[in-house]
């Protein structure tokens, strides 16, 4: 599967990479107090993410953003 394919599955560690290298600990919370977050799918008892869904959750982020006042 190409990285443009919607349906491509990346592991955790891709996941952490793609938002800046962030904790496992930021992934567990997003899990938990955000039910928009898109859930994993898992495989031999590691976790997957489909690549659209998180770039659909990523506009949904985009779009609650208020714009910045001058």
């Amino acid at each position: 599967m190409s990285a443009d394919d919607p349906n491509a599955l990346i592991p955790t560690s891709q996941l952490r990479a793609r938002y800046g290298g962030v904790s496992h600990m930021w992934v567990e919370r997003r899990l938990k107090d955000d039910p928009a977050f898109p859930r994993p799918l898992y495989i031999a008892k590691r976790r997957f993410w489909r690549l659209g869904e998180l770039a659909a959750w990523e506009r949904s982020v985009a779009a609650r953003r208020q714009p910045i006042a001058a």
